[in-house]
């Protein structure tokens, strides 16, 4: 009778811990992300700057993904993802997108460039792709995109890159053989690096033209 009594005592801990972990593991890997005044959020290895109603989405991260939930319907509407691979000594190649789900699948407009990494700081020397790409299980193809690429400022190295990008998707009915294209336009901002920015602080005594900015 005390063996069994401490057999089942033994399951229920088992059975305990493997739910606690689990638990665990998922608080771990979901945060809530706050942005700041101009919308930025950080990522894994850079930051996000989003334009949305921040008082109607909660901003999550998974890993290296970023899902924006809408709060009263709880639906996806987009997610961004992040990857970076190490080329050589300083050097790494980074992979930004932004994920559209729907009826038709998974669209995704990708971004890759490279970045020069030296004593903690980063910045953006090339662009080296960009396009669209889509996961579709019911038949849809990309007929046509678009896509482009900006840094600011205008020449390399840089800190900030800007993609936007249009595409047309398409698909066959089985039932009359018509093609059913759909447009979509997608767009993101993404920051290697935030560089120091000066706030004003309240005017000195000694002159009423005199304004002290501080980094």
């Amino acid at each position: 009778m005390v063996l069994w009594s401490l057999f089942i005592i033994l399951i229920f801990s088992i059975i305990f811990f493997v739910e606690y972990s689990f638990f665990l593991k998922q608080d771990k890997e979901e945060v809530m992300l706050i942005p700041d005044d101009s919308g930025k959020v950080e990522f894994n290895a850079g930051y996000l700057e989003l334009s949305y109603d921040f008082s109607q989405v909660k901003i999550l991260k998974k890993d290296d993904k970023i899902e924006i939930i809408d709060k009263l319907t709880g639906e996806l509407l987009d997610a961004y993802g992040e990857e970076v691979k190490p080329l050589s000594e300083g050097k790494y190649q980074y992979t930004i997108y932004r994920e559209r789900k729907g009826n038709f699948g998974i669209l995704r407009l990708y971004t890759v460039f490279k970045v020069f990494e030296k004593e903690g700081k980063k910045e953006i020397v090339e662009i080296l792709d960009k396009y669209w790409d889509i996961m579709s299980k019911s038949g849809w193809y990309i007929e046509n995109q678009q896509a482009a690429s900006m840094i600011t400022p205008g020449d390399f190295p840089s800190k900030r890159i800007e993609t936007v990008g249009r595409v047309t998707i398409a698909r066959k009915n089985k039932n009359d053989g018509w093609i059913v294209r759909r447009i979509y336009d997608l767009g993101y901002v993404y920051w290697i690096e935030i560089p120091p920015f000066f706030r004003q602080e309240e005017p000195s005594p000694l002159s009423e033209n005199f304004t002290i900015y501080t980094s």
